[in-house]
């Protein structure tokens, strides 16, 4: 999976990190609720081939060993959103 720049960032780090597991995404989307509610203020988190780093306002994307410099930033809760479809997604290729 990849999309287009800077998306692509995105893409990779989701079909990377997050693939094939179905308990990772919900481990991030619980982060996030901590952040969202005030429980947890940040929250970095160095994978295989992509780090994160979320605050209450924003998740930077960042590579480890891909190209270096690959990075997007956005807001956190587009980020969110990425997530919440990639765990549909997952679940919905599991079903099948």
């Amino acid at each position: 999976m990849s999309g287009l720049p800077p998306d692509d960032v995105l893409a990779d780090y989701l079909a990377q990190e997050l693939h094939p597991d179905p308990n990772r995404a919900q481990g991030v989307l619980n982060v996030l609720t901590a952040l969202r509610q005030g429980r947890q203020e940040r929250w970095d988190v160095t994978g295989e081939t992509w780090s994160v780093e979320l605050n209450r306002a924003r998740a930077s994307i960042h590579s480890e060993v891909a190209i270096p410099g690959r990075s997007q930033d956005l807001p956190l809760e587009e980020f969110e959103a990425a997530i919440r479809s990639w765990l549909e997604f997952m679940e919905l290729s599991r079903a099948h």
